[in-house]
């Protein structure tokens, strides 16, 4: 889900807490206490990212159009008067990950068309970059041939296995 507030200013205090109640007190709204005992143990909020506006709504495959229909009827989080929409329904957290980096991708190129200076360019480009190769890293086909690679290579030697200090290392 998206959350766009009218003043067009980024909350920096959205939290999957507050993300949570709001929506659970939406589906009370617009379903009642049918709704909500339905979702009591499977809405839960996987991922929010203020500065986008962007949260993962996850719930009972079963029970997914009543969480649709209530965050559309959401106009107010914490106070402040904001539009909601649904990005995309998926049926694994993968799936929707893949969804939102199309969507910022998109984003991106949509800013890249709208920058007036060649550093913003530069700085737009090189975040779209990085898009692109997260995106082949969730990609379904090369996690598998990751996995039938890593079975051909299980006769390494000592010194072919990398230390712990290398993997922190490459972040």
């Amino acid at each position: 889900m998206e959350i766009s507030f009218e003043d067009n200013k980024v909350d920096d205090s959205i939290t999957s807490k507050c993300v949570y109640e709001t929506v659970k007190s939406a589906v009370q709204e617009a379903h009642g206490d049918y709704g909500r005992a339905c979702l009591a143990r499977s809405l839960k909020v996987k991922y929010v990212n203020p500065l986008t506006g962007v949260a993962f709504v996850a719930c009972g495959r079963d029970y997914y159009r009543m969480v649709w229909s209530a965050i559309t009827f959401i106009r107010k989080f914490k106070k402040r008067l904001c539009m909601c929409r649904v990005l995309h329904v998926g049926g694994t957290l993968r799936s929707c990950q893949r969804f939102l980096i199309h969507h910022n991708k998109d984003q991106l190129l949509q800013l890249l068309q709208h920058c007036k200076t060649p550093a913003e360019r530069r700085k737009v480009r090189r975040t779209i970059k990085k898009a692109e190769k997260y995106e082949t890293s969730l990609d379904p086909f090369e996690t598998k041939k990751r996995k039938a690679s890593a079975k051909r290579k299980d006769s390494k030697t000592i010194s072919d296995v990398p230390s712990d200090k290398d993997d922190f290392d490459s972040d």
